[in-house]
């Protein structure tokens, strides 16, 4: 069990001196220029974005009841208008029906 032991950890050992060998390879020695681009690409395309995004606008809740209050009084207004409107038309109505009566009853009449 030993030896099963002392195998694992020689192995353990080799295998983290490979690893951190080649690290410090690619670190210093053969460096990753496209990891390099691909972070200026990212920072140009990330304030591209916050330069083109749309300024919010908020609404208060004061301004937005006033305006509902000014919509309500203008169709307030509009509906009292067209009640006059169907008033005087209903009122013009019943002068031409009056006087087509006058006139078949002259008719008949005669």
């Amino acid at each position: 069990m030993k030896k099963l032991l002392k195998c694992v950890g020689v192995i353990t050992a080799a295998a983290a001196a490979v690893a951190g060998g080649l690290a410090l390879y690619k670190k210093f020695f053969a460096p990753d220029e496209s990891l390099d681009d691909l972070d200026e690409d990212f920072e140009e395309d990330f304030e591209e974005d916050l330069d083109a995004a749309p300024e919010r606008g908020y609404v208060s809740l004061n301004t937005a009841a006033e305006k509902a209050e000014e919509v309500g009084e203008t169709v307030k207004e509009a509906a009292e208008d067209a009640a006059e409107d169907v008033k005087e038309a209903a009122e013009q109505v019943a002068e031409t029906v009056a006087e087509a009566a006058e006139e078949i009853k002259e008719e008949v009449t005669e």
